[in-house]
């Protein structure tokens, strides 16, 4: 009898030991450098001014899938295919700070079928890049970039997309500047353009020239 709730005793102090004496926490995202941030899409000058962005030089992205079986992380492939799609169901890239919660900035793709005029949009609160079809950058923070590109998807067919980058208040590092999320945004989007196989179309350097005067 004794032997048998030794054995039963020892048994149970192995599954603790295996089971619920295990000090690991839950998985952590793995640590990235700019270079693989946004599917790798940057490029020395997004590179460069991401980090400038966000004071860091690793970062984190969104690990898991969403409700449809995708990946939450960022995928030209993914961004491609969900232009067509409403804001939930678009593939977005979100570059973390290793160590915060909240992503630095969004980047967001959207088939469009029109545009505004650059030519009729007010200065005082944007910066007007010579880029694509209609590029801003907004003084509270914030760029927007539309290209040609036609796509069909969703009964439609449209002959624009536009790029929107959002960031996160408190998150912009001082030493940065608005051509900085501009030259991110235009990174990404001249490697979707890319992916799309509307390059020649989407007309956008590899290099971001500066605003124009104002």
């Amino acid at each position: 009898m004794g032997a048998t709730v030794r054995l039963a005793l020892c048994g149970a102090l192995v599954v603790a030991v295996l089971t619920g004496c295990s000090t690991d926490g839950p998985e952590q995202p793995k640590e990235l450098p700019a270079s693989q941030i946004c599917d790798g899409s940057l490029g020395p000058s997004g590179e460069s001014a991401l980090k400038r962005i966000s004071g860091t030089d690793r970062f984190t992205e969104l690990d898991g899938s969403n409700e449809a079986g995708d990946p939450n992380a960022f995928s030209l492939p993914l961004a491609a295919q969900h232009l067509h799609d409403d804001l939930s169901d678009r593939n977005q890239c979100q570059p973390y700070k290793a160590d915060n919660d909240f992503p630095v900035l969004s980047i967001d793709f959207e088939a469009r079928d029109s545009h505004s005029d650059p030519t009729n949009v007010s200065a005082d609160d944007l910066s007007i890049y010579p880029l694509g079809r209609f590029a801003v950058t907004h003084k509270g923070g914030g760029a927007t970039l539309v290209f040609s590109c036609p796509t069909e998807g969703g009964g439609e067919s449209t002959p624009y997309v536009r790029a929107r980058l959002t960031v996160t208040k408190g998150q912009v590092g001082p030493d940065s500047t608005d051509k900085d999320q501009m030259a991110v945004l235009a990174a990404v989007s001249r490697a979707l353009a890319e992916e799309l196989g509307c390059a020649a179309q989407a007309k956008l350097p590899a290099v971001v020239p500066d605003a124009l005067p104002g």
